[in-house]
Parts: structure tokens; C-alpha cells; sequence
């Protein structure tokens, strides 16, 4: 046995040394990142304030150069980087890894994710910032020519696990991320070694750590006696992600797909819909909805309809595979269906908009461990722990009544289908 976990385990002091620098460039790239999306962001914010229906020209025209480039040049690295991740870590083929990952598409991810945010997508940024540290951490395993299977594949889940926690600050879903989406294929020991890499990056990532990456509700507590009430609701956010999950994958496959003139139409259809949405909620459903969630937790109310418009525009977003990931979409979407529902149960609000949000991010992507430590980390609301896992399985199982195919999965079986017909 100490032999066999031996082999799994790197040996060599190059390898040990390459996962201390690949962290370190992880954590620099995603910083900067960050930084930059947020820039472009508030530039958004800035023109559309000045004349709110500058979106009718900005949105189309950044969509239509986006795809366009993504399309014509640069095949596969759209969408949320998700996909590319599950897919290249399930593949055995070199040269397919390598067109999914690589230095130069961790860079391309970075610009055309800032340009579609400054094009008013309903885009967030867990997912490229995975896609970026499988990139980045697979350029270093190819780098020193790692030749182990499995190792190479740990890597590529230790990349994507990475890019969550520096986004998130939150190192309990990275890792349940990579158990139960990019590496779930992997064998047990190497979750282990997986875990031991992820707490160093976590260390590493200290000087950049938040107390909660969105509200510390640390005092929240359930009661048990009145939880009845929210099953409604749970179902409620259940369907809604399901749906989000099974249209998400019809409409890819239906429209996002064939000659690129096809598929540019649609995606200008799409745009002026966004444009459209962030008129009608005065940019509000612009962005990952990172402002809007926080405003909702503190008991401020935002444009009427700002769940439906948040969901469509995410959704809309989505679907036209422009780069963008949905992990902080989807929170602030189930947020804010649950500050809609507050007036309904005599529950604590926050306490519903939390269980709410776990509902809905579980229902899309179906990885409940993940969806219900994730929100609960980002808003230090551990108490609420047994209570937000049974929500979370039980959007999952109603969310795949369904959509039988995960989302990402599904994407991931179909990308490199989609990306060879799109030239």
C-alpha cells in the first residue's frame, strides 16, 4: 500500500517545486484578473450612467467582436472555462489538452472576459478564474513533462480548484469543487494530495484574504421549527435552476452551434435582449450582481423584478457562449428570489436569501457539496450548515427531475463539437 500511494504521489523535487511556482503565478494572474474585470465593469457603469441607452450600442457591438474572435480565432476558450476544465481532465488525448489549456488561452480568457464585462454581460469570474489555473497549472505539468496520468489530471484539478478559492476565499468548495466536478474521476488518494496542495494555496493567498467574500453573518442560526415554511421556496429555486440548466443546454446545441454567420445572428438577438434588461434595471443586471447581492443581505431593495431580469440576463448571457462564468450570477439570482419571497415566512431574511441562493447555484450545476459550502463560505454562516446541505441535495435531486445531464457535463461532451463547426 505505501508503495502504491507512493507512485501517486510526486516523488521529485522538481514537481514539488513546480507546484509551489505554478500556485504562485496562479494567484498573481487571477489577482490581476480580478483587478482588471473590475475596471472594466465600472467603465460599463460610468457610460451607461451618463445615457443609459448607450447600452443599446455598446452591448451588440462587444458581443458580435467577442464571439466573432473567440469563433474565427480562438476556439475553445469560451464560455465559463468549466467545461474546458471537466473536458480536459476526462480526455486522455495530449493534443486535446493543450487546446483547451494553455499559457496563451489563460491570457486570451483574461481579455475577452474583461470585454464582455464591459460589453453589460451578466457574466461572473469563479469560472475563468478556474479555467486560468488549469491553464496555467497544466503548462507547468507539460513544462517539466510530467508524465503520470493521474498526476497530470490532479494538476489540472488543483488549477481549477485554485482559481475558486483566490475568487471565493473559499477553500472548502474549491476542494469540493474538485471532488465532485473537475476531478471526479481521480482516485481517493489523490484527493488527498489534491487537498494538501489547495491548503497551501490557501496559505499563500492570506495577504489577499477576506474575513467573507461577501457578508460576515457568522450570528445567523436556523429554526428548526419554522424551516417547513421555505420548502415552497426551495422548490421554487429548484425548478427555476433546472430550467436555467436544461434551456442552458438546448439552446447551445441548438443555436450556439454551426456556421459562425448563424451563430453571430443569434448571439446580436441575444445582446440587444441584455441591453434591453439593463435598461429596464437601470444596469443592475450587469456584472457578476456582486454589488446587488450585498445590497440585498443588508435589507436595501432594488429595481422592481430584478430577480426575473437577473435570471434572464444571466441565462441570455450564458447562451451565447461569450467567455463568463455563473457561480456569482446564480448566487445573486437566488438571493434575490428569496428577498422576494420574505414577506411570505417568518424566517430570518437573510437566513432565507442564503438557503434561497444555495438552492438555486445547486439546481444549475448540480455539485450540491460545492453550491452549499461555497455560500456558506462566503458568508461565514456555518450554523446554517446541516440545514444548507439538505437544501442543496434536494434542489440537486429535484433540479435533475429536470435536466437529466449535469451542465457541465453536457457543455463539456459537446464544446469540442461546437467549437469545430463554429470556424
Amino acid at each position: 500500500m505505501r508503495r502504491y500511494l507512493s507512485y501517486q504521489f510526486p516523488n521529485e523535487l522538481k514537481t514539488h517545486a513546480t507546484l509551489l511556482v505554478a500556485s504562485i503565478t496562479t494567484i498573481i494572474v487571477v489577482v490581476i484578473f480580478l483587478q482588471l474585470a473590475d475596471y472594466a465593469y465600472a467603465l460599463f457603469k460610468n457610460i451607461i450612467q451618463n445615457n443609459i441607452y448607450f447600452s443599446f450600442l455598446i452591448t451588440p457591438l462587444v458581443f458580435v467582436i467577442v464571439i466573432y474572435v473567440d469563433r474565427k480565432y480562438c476556439h475553445f476558450v469560451g464560455g465559463s472555462g468549466i467545461p474546458q476544465l471537466v473536458a480536459a481532465n476526462d480526455s486522455r488525448n495530449k493534443k486535446l489538452r493543450l487546446k483547451l489549456l494553455s499559457i496563451p488561452i489563460a491570457f486570451i480568457k483574461i481579455g475577452l472576459v474583461c470585454m464582455a464585462t464591459f460589453g453589460g454581460a451578466s457574466i461572473s469570474f469563479g469560472g475563468p478564474s478556474a479555467h486560468i489555473g488549469g491553464c496555467i497549472f497544466y503548462h507547468f505539468a507539460h513544462f517539466i513533462k510530467l508524465k503520470r496520468k493521474l498526476l497530470i489530471h490532479s494538476f489540472i484539478a488543483i488549477g481549477g480548484s485554485a482559481g475558486l478559492i483566490i475568487v471565493f476565499n473559499a477553500p472548502i468548495a474549491g476542494f469540493l469543487f474538485a471532488y465532485e466536478e473537475i476531478g471526479r474521476k481521480l482516485k481517493q488518494q489523490m484527493l488527498i494530495f489534491i487537498a494538501i496542495i489547495l491548503s497551501v494555496i490557501y496559505l499563500l493567498l492570506s495577504p489577499y484574504n477576506k474575513t467573507a467574500y461577501l457578508m460576515n453573518l457568522s450570528h445567523l442560526s436556523p429554526d428548526l421549527s419554522s424551516l417547513y415554511q421555505l420548502i415552497p421556496l426551495v422548490l421554487i429555486c429548484a425548478l427555476f435552476g433546472g430550467l436555467f440548466a436544461k434551456s442552458a443546454i438546448f439552446l447551445i446545441n441548438r443555436f450556439a452551434s454551426g456556421k459562425l454567420t448563424k451563430v453571430l445572428l443569434f448571439v446580436f438577438g441575444l445582446s440587444l435582449f441584455i441591453a434591453v434588461l439593463n435598461i429596464i434595471s437601470n444596469g443592475q443586471v450587469a456584472g457578476s450582481g456582486y454589488e446587488q447581492a450585498q445590497q440585498l443581505l443588508s435589507g436595501q431593495t432594488l429595481t422592481p423584478y430584478f430577480a426575473l431580469t437577473k435570471l434572464l440576463a444571466s441565462i441570455a448571457s450564458f447562451v451565447s457562449t461569450i467567455a463568463g462564468g455563473i457561480f456569482m450570477t446564480s448566487i445573486t439570482v437566488g438571493i434575490a428570489i428569496g428577498a422576494e419571497s420574505i414577506d411570505f415566512v417568518d424566517i430570518n431574511p437573510q437566513t432565507v436569501m442564503i438557503l434561497a441562493s444555495i438552492a438555486y447555484l445547486s439546481a444549475v450545476i448540480r455539485a450540491p457539496l460545492s453550491s452549499a459550502l461555497l455560500v456558506l463560505e462566503m458568508t461565514a454562516s456555518f450554523n446554517l450548515l446541516l440545514v444548507a446541505i439538505f437544501t442543496a441535495y434536494i434542489s440537486s435531486f429535484v433540479s435533475k427531475m429536470i435536466c437529466k445531464q449535469t451542465l457541465y457535463e453536457s457543455l463539456a461532451s459537446s464544446y469540442l463539437k461546437i467549437s469545430h463547426q463554429s470556424a
